[in-house]
């Protein structure tokens, strides 16, 4: 099961699509569609579009793992910052580092450090990976019959910090989830992912992920 993870981990680095997004964040939910590029470690791009299919998308966001750039059409104005998770969490409303979001999109589950590790399998077939890093912290990794990983759970002792989900396999058994979940419940935040259309391992340009400004914007900070 370990090297499965690792095996896992390491099969895609990038993707793009066209994702439904669902986000709920302290009791504020919203729905929307988005083509999102992606590529590791700490590259993302997410164009929310329009809903009546034409014209100007609602919002652009992009970062190199460097600056972070968000275009609001709709204001005419461009915000720039550092590609913090902070700066990140005003505009997605996930808290999570960017390159552990990344990683997630791409069905690779950050592993804690831990010093404990054992397999077990599960009535239903199932099989569990947990990790322990002593009495602190521990993480469970659930795999399907098919040796699919399915589901990662995070816990601070006792207190479940984060729940990760995958869905929607194809027949193959080294296929990409086209359906993902995450639930923070300290933040009263969820969020997931369902994908219409997607190609992985793709070769994005650099260019992507840096936004100009157009002529008629105004160019702000990003507030704190």
């Amino acid at each position: 099961m370990w090297e499965k993870v690792q095996e896992t981990g390491r099969r895609y680095h990038s993707l793009r699509g066209l994702a439904k997004v669902q986000v709920f964040w302290q009791g504020k939910d919203a729905t929307v569609s988005q083509a999102l590029v992606v590529e590791k470690p700490d590259r993302f791009r997410a164009e929310t579009l329009n809903p009546f299919g034409f014209g100007f998308p609602l919002l652009l966001m992009a970062t190199d793992g460097v600056q972070l750039a968000v275009m609001v059409p709709g204001e005419g104005r461009m915000f720039r910052g550092e590609a913090t998770s902070r700066n990140l969490q005003r505009f997605t409303r996930v808290p999570l580092y960017l390159d552990d979001l990344v990683r997630f999109i791409l069905y690779e589950v950050p592993v804690i450090p831990h010093d404990q590790r054992q397999a077990y399998r599960i009535v239903d077939g199932r099989r569990l990976l947990e990790m322990r890093d002593g009495d602190l912290r521990r993480q469970e990794l659930y795999f399907s019959p098919a040796e699919q990983l399915q589901e990662a759970l995070y816990y601070e002792g006792e207190e479940l910090t984060l729940r990760v989900r995958y869905d929607s396999f194809s027949a193959a058994a080294d296929s990409f989830p086209r359906s993902a979940s995450l639930d923070m419940p300290g933040h009263q935040a969820r969020a997931s992912l369902l994908f219409s259309e997607l190609e992985t391992n793709i070769s994005p340009k650099t260019d992507l992920f840096l936004l100009a400004t157009p002529p008629g914007y105004e160019e702000v900070p990003i507030p704190e």
